[in-house]
């Protein structure tokens, strides 16, 4: 028997996480059974069931994408004046001046000085987040230096 290539809807963005929800919807219509979408789109029947449930509730709205935040009423991982002082080494410095290699703050070169200097786990797309608040423009990803 072979196995199937599941689809890791983590990876996949917002307009083709619609796609897929607007096909399991489709296909639940016509009658289709979990097992039979799960081999015709490649996604698992607790996914599927999930998908068809919130569309039971929530109609059209539930196929979506929806913008991942943080939770209302959790904190953020930087305090304001964490947030202050990046906004100013990133803007006035260069990692040299700090131990780290390169001329120009990249993403992985802030994520560690934000490790270093804070001991806090900070991921790339939290920190793009930031960035975007702070109306900076987008670091380069350099993979070598995450």
């Amino acid at each position: 028997m072979d196995t199937i290539d599941y689809i890791d809807l983590r990876k996949i963005s917002g307009d083709g996480l619609q796609q897929i929800r607007r096909q399991v919807v489709r296909l639940k219509q016509m009658g289709k059974s979990g097992k039979e979408i799960e081999l015709l789109v490649g996604i698992r029947q607790n996914r599927i069931s999930e998908i068809w449930t919130a569309y039971q509730r929530d109609a059209e709205a539930a196929l979506n994408p929806r913008k991942r935040r943080r939770k209302p009423g959790k904190p953020m991982l930087l305090s304001q004046e964490e947030q202050n002082e990046i906004q100013r080494i990133l803007t006035f410095t260069t990692p040299q001046e700090f131990g780290l290699e390169g001329h120009v703050w990249t993403q992985g070169r802030t994520v560690e000085w934000i490790r270093r200097t804070y001991h806090k786990e900070i991921a790339i797309r939290t920190l793009s987040s930031y960035m975007a608040r702070w109306g900076l423009r987008r670091l380069t990803q350099n993979r070598q230096n995450r």
